[in-house]
């Protein structure tokens, strides 16, 4: 079970994909905006954070939002929206953008692979403070 957090305002869209989200297990944290999503988690860190397109004008808090090691951010608008460029920040800090609800079956699969990457990063992290104490 994986925790993600989810940051956006289109209420329908962000509701259906928490569904599909908790039926595969996982654990759903929300926010409204990037400046809400730091009180939403605590001290908890998300292994994915879902932040939909229009949430990304407050670049310097996007980035901001404490990731899991191996955790990436995902982008994500609904049908209707007009995608304008993002800062190539937040381009190059996010593992993919997605088209939802259409792409949720392969939000699921980014969701599966993060968290396979972040099992083997946490035991390069084991081996290496083992060999560090040896």
């Amino acid at each position: 079970m994986a925790s993600l957090l989810i940051v956006g305002t289109d209420t329908a869209l962000i509701e259906g994909i928490s569904q599909t989200l908790t039926a595969a297990g996982h654990q759903i944290f929300f926010a409204r905006s990037l400046a809400d999503a730091l009180d939403a988690v605590g001290d908890l860190r998300p292994i994915v954070v879902l932040v939909e397109r229009s949430a990304i004008d407050e670049i310097r808090m996007t980035l901001r939002v404490p990731l899991a090691e191996g955790g990436a951010f995902v982008v994500f608008h609904g049908e209707d929206a007009v995608a304008s460029p993002m800062p190539h920040r937040v381009q190059r800090a996010t593992l993919a953008e997605l088209e939802l609800p259409l792409e949720a079956p392969r939000l699921l699969a980014l969701i599966r692979y993060v968290e396979v990457r972040a099992q083997i990063v946490g035991r390069e992290e084991q081996d290496f403070a083992a060999e560090a104490g040896a």
